[in-house]
Parts: structure tokens; C-alpha cells; sequence
């Protein structure tokens, strides 16, 4: 019997397999598809403070991003540095590439990666987890779901889900070289979200990362995109077929069961704000080993027990989280033409010092704060509050 099972390969089940393995518990991760990192459903984009967390090589970094550029419906823009001090550096990864680094790692801890081994059915007992897999039986004293958005165990386990979910979609397109990323508004490409252009290094050329995350069907606002003339001209190359994922923006009603507990996607955590889930499925990885080790070492995995992860993570990203989905219910009632001001607001001298002194890329919310307390910012969410 192992100790843990991990159901997912990606970055939160990765990290949570290594972290357990290095304290001497015996975990197996079990990965559906065939190859770890593949299919890529994630732009890549992290902060060098995640690159170190996660011990990965250069040669994962596709590009260096130094500041965004925010488009107004209206046309109109401005710049915003990724942090207060304006020096973190950004970076665009290659997810399969960091993904399959993550599992090297995990490996050479002593946790044993399966790929192949798709998860259809968990039973919980008082003596410990099984998980069928391929018809063959996988039993372990704990069990951590990073699968994803991929909600089946959830419903057959009886687990709640993550009520507020939007579509992505993405195609990668040969282009000029550029380190600006490019965030564009407007109802018409995709209402209650954005969408992205992100520039990364492909050997000797260089491609765009453009996606959409809205309500609705965000491919149908990304071809929109793609079909403007102007943008068109950008591109070196034919875009593909885009391909989709839901994205969750809210945590999982549970996150903790006896002898269970949900990581990253699979348990609703990414950024209200920006959808970005990385960091925030490296840190819940993180607690949840945390956690695991020390009912381990209790000999506790019941669910009053293991409540503690969700005290940490609560602790951790609580205010985060409710703050940035506060502002982001505000954000989407905004018709478009308050969107264009507010582009104008946040490129005036006096709220991109505010941006300049509070900004942090993995945390927004006394960024949030600050922006509230500027007259122009503060004056356009009422406008959408009392609408």
C-alpha cells in the first residue's frame, strides 16, 4: 500500500508528490495522458519568485516579459509594470517542458510518476483509499485530487464544485519577437473576461500566445479577434484550432475529506482577477504536503484533521481571493466605454505611482486597496455598482 496517491500530473500534483517523497512518504502519481505536460491547456506565465519554488532550468524559460500594455475597447492604452519595484522579471515557460521538470523532480525524491493511468473510480474506507485505474486496483493510506478541471471524481466522490467557472481559448501563432504582453478589453471579443497576447521564443522565431477567457464561448471571440486587419498583419503564420479548458474562479465548497484533499484547478484555486492558477496550485500543493506529512507523522487522516489545509489556505489566500473576486464582479458590469476610462485612469501619473508602490504579480489585493482609494478609479466602480 502506498502512502500517497496523487490523481494528476500537472504542477499542483507534481509538487505535492516531491515535497511528500522528501519526507520519506511513498507516493505514486497517477497521470491519464500519456506523456506529463501534454496537451498544454496553460499560457505559462510566472514570476521568477515561482521559478525558484519550483527549481526549474533555463531552458524551460521561453521569454522575458518586462511590463503589459492594457487596450482599452476604444483603442486607447496604457502601460503597468508587473510589480511595485518595476524589476521582477516575468517569465513565459514552456509548460510541457516545466511540467515534465516538475515530474524529474518528484522522481528523483522516490515518487514513482505513472502516465497512462486514467483514474475512473476512488473508494474511501476506514482502512484507506482505492483508486481504479486501467482495471487494476491502487490502494494508499491518502489520496490529493490535482486533476484538474476535470470535476467527474468530485461528482462520483459527492464533493461540491466550483460554482463560477468561465471558457478560455488559445492558439499560438508565429510572429515578430516582443517582451510586452498585451491585455485587450471589450464585450464584442470577451465579455466578463479579456483577452491575452503573449510573446514567447520558439528556437530561432518567435510566436503570440492569444487567448480568450470570458462567459460564453471564448472561441468565438478569439476568430473575432483574429479577423481584425491590423491584427492579421501581426502574425507570421496561420493560427490552429484553439484549444479550450473551463477555467474555475472560486475554490471548491470542500477541499478536504478523511484521507483527501483537493490542490491548484481541482480545487478551484486560481486568480479571480487574471484566471492564472500556477502559483496558486504550487501553494496549495505546498500546504497540502505540508498537511499530509504531519497526520502522517500524528497518525491522523481524517477529515477533522486534515481541516488544518483548509485553515492554511484560507489564512493564506483568503483575503486575496475574496478581494480580487470583489473587484472583478465590479470589472464585468463595466459597459465598455467605462472600460476606456478606466484604461485613461490607470495610465495618469498618480495611479501609476500607486501601481509603482503596491503592485505584486502573485498578489493583488493592496494593489486593489490603493486603486480604490483613487478618486477617477473609485467614481467608475460606483458608476458599475449602482447601475
Amino acid at each position: 500500500m502506498h502512502d500517497v496517491a496523487v490523481v494528476g500530473g500537472g504542477p499542483a500534483g507534481l509538487l505535492t508528490a516531491r515535497r511528500c517523497a522528501e519526507a520519506g512518504l511513498d507516493v505514486t502519481v497517477l497521470e491519464e495522458h500519456e506523456h506529463v505536460g501534454e496537451p498544454v491547456h496553460c499560457t505559462g506565465i510566472i514570476s521568477l519568485e515561482t521559478a525558484t519554488l519550483t527549481k526549474i532550468s533555463e531552458d524551460v524559460v521561453l521569454n522575458r516579459l518586462r511590463r503589459a500594455r492594457l487596450i482599452a475597447p476604444g483603442g486607447g492604452s496604457c502601460h503597468v509594470p508587473w510589480t511595485g519595484s518595476g524589476t521582477e522579471e516575468i517569465l513565459a515557460v514552456d509548460r510541457a517542458q516545466f511540467d515534465r521538470s516538475l515530474a524529474e523532480q518528484a522522481q528523483r525524491a522516490g515518487a514513482t510518476v505513472r502516465t497512462g493511468a486514467r483514474v475512473d473510480e476512488i473508494a474511501s474506507d476506514a482502512d484507506g483509499v482505492t483508486l481504479l485505474a486501467g482495471g487494476r486496483a491502487i490502494h494508499a493510506r491518502a489520496c490529493v485530487l490535482a486533476c484538474g478541471v476535470s470535476y467527474r471524481l468530485h461528482r462520483q466522490l459527492g464533493l461540491g464544485l466550483p460554482a463560477h467557472m468561465l471558457h478560455t481559448a488559445q492558439v499560438e501563432v508565429e510572429s515578430d519577437p516582443a517582451d510586452v504582453v498585451e491585455i485587450h478589453f471589450g464585450r464584442e471579443i470577451a465579455p466578463d473576461g479579456f483577452l491575452w497576447a503573449v510573446p514567447v521564443r520558439r528556437g530561432e522565431g518567435a510566436a503570440l500566445k492569444l487567448g480568450v477567457l470570458s462567459r460564453g464561448n471564448a472561441g468565438a471571440g478569439l476568430a473575432r479577434f483574429l479577423a481584425r486587419p491590423e491584427v492579421r498583419a501581426r502574425l507570421r503564420g496561420e493560427p490552429g484550432r484553439p484549444v479550450r479548458r473551463l477555467l474555475p474562479l472560486q475554490p471548491a465548497p470542500q477541499t478536504v475529506a478523511d484521507r483527501l484533499l483537493l490542490v491548484g484547478d481541482a480545487g478551484g484555486f486560481t486568480k479571480p482577477t487574471t484566471g492564472g492558477g500556477i502559483y496558486y496550485s504550487l501553494l496549495t500543493a505546498s500546504l497540502a504536503a505540508d498537511t499530509l506529512i504531519e497526520g502522517f507523522q500524528a497518525g491522523r487522516l481524517d477529515e477533522g484533521f486534515l481541516k488544518r489545509y483548509e485553515d492554511r489556505w484560507e489564512t493564506q489566500l483568503g483575503p486575496e481571493l475574496r478581494m480580487s473576486g470583489w473587484l472583478r464582479q465590479f470589472l464585468v458590469r463595466c459597459r465598455d466605454r467605462e472600460i476606456d476610462e478606466l484604461v485613461r485612469a490607470l495610465g495618469s501619473d498618480s495611479v501609476q505611482d500607486v501601481i509603482r508602490r503596491t503592485a505584486r504579480f502573485n498578489r493583488h489585493r493592496d494593489l486593489i486597496v490603493a486603486l480604490l482609494r483613487e478618486p477617477g478609479i473609485a467614481s467608475l466602480l460606483l458608476k458599475s455598482l449602482f447601475r
